[in-house]
């Protein structure tokens, strides 16, 4: 027995380090540097494969993101070959020395400089001493045999910091972050996005922000130059945008193409490219080069989840002159930017065209709502009960909220803006905060809170953001819509008064612009953290990551890695998961969700959709809606067709029947403009009638399949 102890003594340094902690006379730095270099000796302490803790999509914490339990199995000895060498160890003792070298606070010191940080360092000392008391017969021998030794010293003196190079590579095979971490820290690190654009750099930029309230004319200003130069691109917030530059190019005879997630639109043909093009943010391409360039809504590079987006184009556009249209609020901001890059920028301040002015009379009625009115409420719940009273009172109402097609928004845009139409009042959500034209008198808030998620995560009433009530309220009265002044107002007066407070403080300047990972950037991570989920190498990514605070922020993701999980499970190579992850998908639907992930498993299997057996997911033939659930079913339904569409342009080899799709989508369209048309019927019948079938509409769907395939 003891010929064996000698043989590990004198081949394993952690061996001789006992007698290194005996000097009482060795200062903390010395004891720091020398648990370091013990940490680097080799130990046949390994695992053959880790696998990720499913545990951890619960939780959301950084710090559950760890390996477990298979791979904790491989860390045990099942022959007890250390029990042969030493005896039984006794569990009291043992408990004994783990809680001692739990609280040891050299230990803590020497973990934080080798980059173990809280929470990850309290949860690895928890994990280790679990795993030494559950496997007290099973430790591996070298591990037995140390613990036995500090037993049998009872535990005196400092013998008991043996176990941190235990501890310290336990704590990197459940974090293996830690491992790699100088490696994982240089590809995070985010604090010079201005590099990651050669192109960008290489050309001479120049600026022009156009800044100004909501009907202020800015971005008329920056479209007139779009239009008048060579080559140009527009990128703007919503597919409504985008559409309405690419038909107002078209009007004045400027050959353009648009380019949007779920759409393309070619003047010439697909391989023979405009000179223009008006696109989406995160359609915007950073490789080819414009004359004229116009960002819309630049204040979006704030948003948590798609700020990203605009920081990239801003940063990254090939254009020689850069328009940028947004609030006063982001001029600094984007003059810090353009500082790193080279750039130059010049400022033009608009005014509103026409006055903007609060309604001294709180609406203390719905009976009080007369023509030209737009109630604003934050909810589809509080939209059906307004519009149910108010079709009671005799009102011909027409909706807009977030979840309705693109279509059929402007279809009731159209329908309130038309003098000849009975329609003239509108109930909305913050969706009409940009993208549509509006014949609006007076804007009436009658909701000043809405439900939104803080930074736990927890949903909260809060009041809307200044900036945000701004926008809505500069709705009114809109230039050219024959009003000279826009009238805002609140329902009661109490909301009246908070009203006012909240519009008129002055807007703050914004701090930060976001940031996105590049897919480029997690390949490098899953190089490093092979059996790692999507979702846990973002949230590592996102904890590691280091980026210029007092310019930049590194976007949230939450829908991202909540569609990261419900793929999780299907094997598909990382850039192909990367793209699944940034489809228009809510996941708040478990059907939008369950038919993302059969697309994804489809993809993994080679397996093509076509039209045909997307709408055998869809209830197809459809009905017309006859209550608000088989509406919201119906907005559903278009909204997975979206989806199929933005997939097709990715990977049109398994979703290969996009124009079958695009043509019953367009009938989708109509059946959901007719529920909406008849959205008091709907609340009046509630959910429980069953609908009744639209036959005509079910025909002129099949109809348009046919075409669509030229049979």
């Amino acid at each position: 027995m003891s010929h064996i102890r000698t043989f590990l003594r004198a081949n394993y340094t952690f061996c001789a380090y006992k007698r290194f902690l005996i000097d009482k006379n060795l200062r903390l730095t010395c004891f720091i540097s020398k648990l370091q270099g013990q940490s680097q000796c080799k130990r046949n302490f390994n695992t053959s494969s880790l696998w990720r803790n499913k545990e951890s999509r619960k939780s959301g914490n950084i710090a559950d993101i760890l390996v477990k339990e298979s791979s904790l199995e491989t860390l045990v000895d099942p022959t007890g070959a250390g029990i042969d060498m030493t005896g039984k160890l006794d569990r009291i003792l043992v408990a004994n020395i783990m809680r001692q070298f739990q609280q040891r606070e050299e230990v803590c010191k020497a973990a934080t400089s080798e980059g173990l940080l809280e929470p990850f360092y309290s949860k690895a000392m928890d994990r280790f001493v679990e795993f030494v008391m559950d496997n007290i017969d099973r430790l591996p021998a070298q591990l037995h045999v140390i613990i036995y030794d500090i037993t049998k010293a009872e535990g005196k003196g400092k013998s008991i910091d043996d176990l941190y190079p235990y501890f310290i590579d336990f704590a990197k095979k459940i974090y293996p972050q830690f491992e790699f971490q100088k490696d994982l820290q240089l590809i995070c690190d985010l604090t010079q996005p201005a590099n990651w654009y050669a192109e960008a750099r290489r050309m001479k930029r120049k600026m022009i922000f156009h800044c100004g309230p909501t009907n202020s004319g800015k971005t008329y200003h920056a479209l007139k130059a779009f239009m008048a130069a060579k080559s140009g691109v527009y990128c703007g917030p919503l597919r409504l945008l985008a559409v309405e530059v690419f038909n107002k190019c078209l009007e004045n005879n400027v050959p353009c193409d648009l380019i949007t997630g779920e759409e393309r639109r070619h003047h010439f043909g697909p391989d023979r490219p405009a000179a223009h093009v008006s696109c989406t943010v995160e359609m915007t391409s950073t490789t080819t080069e414009y004359d004229v360039a116009v960002i819309d809504e630049i204040q979006m590079l704030r948003d948590m989840e798609r700020g990203g987006a605009w920081t990239r184009v801003l940063l990254g556009l090939c254009a020689r002159e850069i328009h940028l249209c947004g609030e006063e609020a982001a001029v600094n901001l984007v003059k810090r930017i353009v500082n790193t890059t080279g750039d130059t920028l010049e400022v033009r301040k608009y005014e509103r065209l026409n006055r903007l002015r609060f309604d001294n009379n709180p609406l203390m009625s719905l009976k009080e709502v007369t023509a030209g009115d737009c109630i604003v409420c934050f909810s589809k719940r509080t939209i059906y009960k307004v519009c149910i009273e108010l079709e009671k009172l005799g009102h011909n109402v027409a909706v807009i909220y977030g979840s309705l097609p693109p279509a059929t928004k402007l279809a009731q845009a159209q329908k309130f803006n038309d003098p000849k139409d009975p329609c003239k009042v509108l109930v909305a959500t913050d969706a009409i905060g940009m993208g549509i034209n509006l014949k609006i008198k007076r804007i009436i808030f009658l909701e000043i809170q809405k439900l939104t998620r803080d930074e736990n995560g927890d949903l909260n009433y809060s009041f809307i953001p200044t900036h945000q009530a701004k926008q809505i309220a500069g709705r009114a009265g809109r230039f050219g819509s024959g009003e000279n002044v826009g009238l805002v107002t609140a329902h009661t007066e109490k909301k009246m008064i908070e009203l006012k407070e909240i519009i008129q403080q002055d807007l703050e300047d914004i701090q930060a612009a976001g940031l996105l990972p590049t897919v480029e950037q997690l390949e490098q991570f899953y190089f490093y953290l092979p059996n790692f989920s999507m979702r846990d190498i973002l949230g590592i990514f996102q904890y590691m990551s280091t980026v210029n605070s007092d310019m930049y922020f590194l976007c949230g993701l939450e829908n991202f890695k909540e569609l990261a999980t419900l793929i999780d499970h299907i094997d598909l190579p990382l850039r192909v998961r990367y793209q699944f992850c940034l489809a228009p998908v809510s996941v708040k639907s478990p059907f939008l969700s369950t038919l993302f992930t059969k697309f994804a498993r489809s993809y993994s299997n080679g397996t093509p959709i076509d039209c045909k057996w997307l709408l055998l997911q869809t209830d197809y033939p459809w009905i017309l809606p006859k209550t608000i659930k088989s509406l919201a079913k119906l907005e559903e339904v278009h909204e997975i067709m979206d989806m199929y569409l933005w997939l097709s342009f990715r990977f049109e080899e398994i979703f290969c029947d996009r124009e079958s799709v695009r043509g019953v989508q367009k009938q989708l369209e109509e059946v959901i403009e007719e529920g909406v048309e008849k959205l008091g019927v709907l609340l009046a019948q509630g959910t429980n009638n069953p609908p009744a079938k639209g036959k005509g509409k079910i025909i002129a769907a099949k109809k348009s399949i046919r075409r669509a395939k030229g049979k």
